[in-house]
């Protein structure tokens, strides 16, 4: 199945990708699908695996070489973060905050000195690194952050809390997100680089969660916490908003490729099941329903691929992606919850049963419908693009 499915996506891939790939796929079915179940069942990230991506390079996906990371193009990213996604998702949940949401980020809209300072630590793996966006209270409305950073001569003094903090309480460095000022609108929001280490930062224990149970997710707060004024994003206050815009579209095109191995690592499972799975003296495989289950979670996966790649494709040209971007998030995360639950109905009762991987891809599977922008943001900008465009995409 994987080799009929790689054929057919040579013509999208370049020789260098399609290594890349393979790389990337050796390197899961290597080192992390020993502990993927582990990793599930304790709520654990082992430290030595992140060692292992540090030492394979992934840690610097989204780092250029300028600044010692591995960067070469959205598309190799999407393709590193399908083929671990398709042995555990929880490690590309865990890997993309520290190299899309942190480092890239800083790669973007950073100072040179502040890329020159940050980058190269979080590209060998030295430092990890983590966004802290999210707040009880303000959802997905950024404007509505209640967390705060006062500027007091040399230093910032930041106060408030984050929570669904992706990598807490083990990651190092965290881009924050805060208001500068009381005026209201996008000037308000500044971004900055803190360090775990900061005086008045602090962390709480990781939450229990029903899927990527092997990517810790937990709280951080700030009282009084100092940060230098040269760790303030870019150099210039109000220009938070402006920098989470330049970094949304990245972030949707990786989490999208989460949902694509995900989606894969189903259909493969409900393939396997259904041709050794016999009921009334032959295979479940034979069985037009169960064909018909399987041909629609195929036909559901390839065209995720496909937009999700278009979405990667148009990064790449510097072209304009919100609107392509959006919709691969919003299909391939939507179609992984349905050819997942799909792979589970199709095993029956053994596909409910935690020995199953299925049931882990089933819970995994969901979430990818709510963080990164949740589903129903994503068609709330799917919507705003097409009225501004005034035509349908192409």
């Amino acid at each position: 199945m994987m080799q009929h499915i790689h054929d057919q996506l040579r013509p999208l891939i370049s020789d260098e990708q399609a290594q890349l790939r393979r790389e990337a796929r050796a390197f899961a079915e290597r080192e992390i699908a020993p502990v993927a179940r582990r990793m599930d069942v304790l709520q654990e990230f082992p430290r030595r695996l992140f060692e292992r991506l540090a030492e394979n390079g992934f840690a610097g996906a989204g780092v250029p070489p300028l600044y010692g990371g591995t960067f070469r193009d959205y598309l190799s990213v999407v393709l590193i973060g399908e083929e671990f996604a398709r042995v555990s998702a929880s490690v590309p949940v865990a890997l993309f905050p520290h190299a899309m949401l942190c480092a890239h980020n800083v790669f973007l809209s950073g100072t040179e000195d502040q890329r020159r300072r940050w980058l190269p630590f979080l590209a060998a793996g030295q430092k990890w690194g983590a966004m802290a966006l999210a707040e009880a209270a303000a959802g997905s409305d950024i404007l509505s952050l209640r967390t705060k950073a006062a500027e007091s001569g040399a230093f910032y003094t930041l106060n408030g809390a984050k929570t669904l903090i992706t990598n807490v309480p083990f990651a190092d460095i965290y881009l924050v997100f805060a208001k500068t000022s009381a005026a209201k609108g996008p000037a308000s929001i500044s971004a900055f680089v803190v360090e775990k280490r900061a005086p008045g930062f602090g962390t709480g224990k990781p939450f229990d969660k029903m899927g990527m149970r092997g990517s810790p997710t937990g709280r951080i707060r700030f009282k009084n916490c100092r940060v230098p004024r040269e760790d303030l994003l870019g150099g210039g206050e109000g220009e938070g908003y402006r920098q989470l815009l330049a970094g949304m579209d990245p972030e949707r095109v990786s989490w999208a490729s989460i949902a694509l191995g995900l989606a894969q690592a189903s259909l493969e499972s409900a393939l396997w099941y259904a041709g050794r799975r016999k009921q009334f003296g032959r295979t479940i495989d034979s069985f037009q329903m169960i064909q018909g289950m399987i041909a629609d979670m195929a036909v559901d996966l390839q065209a995720a691929r496909l937009l999700v790649y278009h979405a990667a494709g148009l990064l790449d040209r510097g072209e304009e992606a919100r609107l392509s971007a959006s919709s691969a998030k919003l299909f391939a995360s939507e179609a992984a919850v349905r050819i997942a639950g799909d792979a589970v109905q199709i095993h029956g009762g053994a596909g409910y049963m935690k020995d199953r991987a299925v049931e882990r891809y089933f819970r995994d599977a969901k979430v990818l419908t709510v963080a990164a922008g949740s589903s129903e943001m994503q068609r709330l900008i799917i919507a705003h693009e097409l009225k501004r465009k005034g035509a349908p995409m192409t």
